[in-house]
């Protein structure tokens, strides 16, 4: 069986040091030092989840899950922010940006492990496979991403968790609390994350800005 691949990137070596000791065992495991060189890396070796530092030189984390975001080649990798920046507002930004996790140091070694197994296992292993037909548009599960006719359209670890939650309750209002406890049940976000998640899915399948309502007070419903 192919070993998972870990991209960990902080720009102190002890950190990185250390990190790649917790995942030696049972984990490909690469390394960087900056947002430049984790952008190249995740490219190269296409990992599997990259965990993430936000306060480092030349390119921080914050900025680097943005690029990862905005690539088609890294878009679909599911980045874990590991960060001794604990301001609430910093978390929420960085699941904004498309972060699926936040980890604050110093941490729990098993704890650790277990959150990015259950990523990984999250991110290989979807609750239904094949694909979900939305108007003109196709989405393919296992491959998180849609396609328009030949244009390919990647979709994030949670924007694709989220889309299969409002697939698998069609005709269902889905209170904040509801997705909050289906998504998100180990990290602390405000409505606003779920928002603007909602946000991105409408504008990478415009069919959604018609078939997924807002049920003002209440929260989502997928209407198909």
């Amino acid at each position: 069986m192919e070993q998972k691949r870990l991209l960990i990137v902080d720009d102190e070596p002890d950190n990185r040091d250390y990190l790649r000791t917790i995942f030696a065992d049972g984990y490909e495991v690469h390394l960087a030092a900056d947002g430049i060189e984790a952008l190249d890396k995740a490219r190269e070796v296409q990992p599997h989840l990259i965990l993430l530092d936000i306060l480092m030189p030349r390119m921080d984390g914050l900025q680097a899950c943005l690029r990862l975001r905005q690539s088609p080649d890294t878009a679909h990798i599911p980045i874990v922010f590991l960060t001794s920046r604990t301001e609430p507002e910093t978390e929420t930004f960085g699941l904004d940006l498309g972060a699926d996790d936040y980890i604050f140091k110093p941490f729990n070694v098993e704890v650790l492990r277990a959150r990015v197994k259950k990523r990984l296992g999250e991110g290989v292993r979807p609750s239904f496979a094949g694909t979900t037909t939305l108007e003109d548009y196709e989405v393919h599960w296992e491959r998180q991403e849609a396609w328009h006719g030949e244009r390919r359209i990647p979709l994030t670890t949670k924007e694709i968790s989220l889309l299969r939650v409002f697939v698998q309750n069609p005709g269902r209002v889905l209170s904040r609390n509801v997705i909050l406890e289906k998504i998100w049940a180990e990290t602390y976000i405000t409505d606003r994350t779920i928002d603007s998640h909602v946000k991105e899915l409408r504008k990478k399948i415009p069919p959604l800005v018609r078939l997924l309502k807002t049920v003002y007070g209440a929260g989502y419903l997928l209407d198909i």
